[in-house]
């Protein structure tokens, strides 16, 4: 399913790569519906997945556009589940289906589509698995999209998606790029620079927080054992650990209830004897951000710490992942379980 699927994203990610000099477009908008202008960010991630729907999947596969556009519409707007025919599609169980009505098995069916002349060939077996494989193809790019963290709006990708399916591009190629170039490289970092530095700030007003001389904001929940503590860089500590966006989204856990649900299925799924279980992790202090280096110098064994730590003590301005965006403040809920193993 993965491979079927990984054209869909090769135009966006294709945008990122080129600038051009002209950038008036992007503060006159050329199109608008129900009187409302056009978010352009949107509109392109749509003309995008248009593209890849419209010249790639449908040509493959000969899937159900319309099934298609209401399974990736749903997930979009937030659906825990999608239920096509007698399936139920979740973001916990899509691989698993992909894998039974788009996995290898259709390979042959997919070529011998292509080559037939006639266009009669059919890839699935009937109606039925038509229906489900495309509603699997839609909820799998409006559940990947969702978790984006992009500020993106339904309508507008969906107008796009229906416009390149209709034969039209409201935004040129070249537009396109610039708009994302721009994007990326400058009103992003800008963002989450002003929205991490109002964040903490206000986190430093809670009852109980200090700041410290490097601007790490921290709560001492529990101050630990004060005579086994991490004193130099070189230090090894086991911790059970949270952390957070400045969005309030968990990037990282291994602590079982705060795993993201897809990761505990597939811990269910791979690794049956995990389930419910913390996973501590031991790492030496001079292995990591700054921010923990620092943080955990804090409290002793057995203590609890929540630290938001400045991006310029984290990740700075490239970020790292999907979820850490460059100049980004984080939230990490600590517990210190032992200092160079005692």
């Amino acid at each position: 399913m993965k491979k079927l699927l990984s054209s869909i994203f090769v135009c966006a990610a294709a945008l990122l790569a080129v600038s051009c000099s002209s950038n008036d477009y992007l503060t006159a908008p050329k199109i608008t519906e129900g009187g409302k202008q056009l978010d352009t960010l949107s509109y392109i991630y749509g003309q995008s997945i248009g593209q890849s729907i419209v010249n790639g999947i449908m040509p493959q596969l000969k899937a159900d556009y319309d099934v298609i556009l209401s399974s990736f519409e749903k997930a979009l707007k937030g659906a825990e589940s999608i239920k096509v025919e007698d399936v139920k599609i979740t973001k916990e169980n899509i691989n698993e289906l992909g894998q039974e009505y788009l996995g290898p098995q259709i390979n042959e069916k997919v070529m011998a589509a292509m080559q037939d002349s006639t266009g009669m060939t059919e890839v699935f077996a009937d109606a039925r698995e038509k229906k489900i494989a495309s509603a699997l193809l839609g909820a799998n790019i409006g559940f990947g999209l969702s978790e984006s963290g992009l500020p993106l709006q339904v309508s507008w990708l969906k107008k796009a998606v229906n416009d390149v399916n209709a034969g039209e591009m409201n935004i040129e190629q070249a537009e396109a790029m610039a708009f994302m170039d721009n994007y990326f490289s400058t009103v992003v970092p800008e963002n989450n620079k002003k929205d991490s530095e109002e964040w903490l700030a206000s986190m430093a007003k809670k009852k109980g927080a200090k700041v410290t001389e490097s601007g790490i904001v921290y709560i001492i929940e529990k101050a630990g054992c004060d005579s086994i503590k991490a004193v130099n860089d070189e230090d090894k500590v086991k911790v059970l650990y949270t952390g957070r966006t400045c969005y309030g989204k968990v990037f990282d856990s291994n602590r079982w209830n705060d795993m993201p649900k897809q990761r505990q299925e597939m811990i269910k799924a791979y690794q049956p004897e995990a389930e419910g279980v913390d996973n501590p992790i031991e790492f030496g202090l001079n292995q990591v951000i700054a921010g923990w280096t620092e943080g955990m110098k804090l409290i002793g064994k057995g203590g609890k710490i929540t630290l938001w730590i400045p991006s310029e003590l984290a990740y700075g301005e490239r970020g790292t992942g999907q979820d850490i965006g460059p100049n980004s403040a984080l939230r990490f809920d600590v517990e210190l379980l032992e200092v160079n193993g005692k």
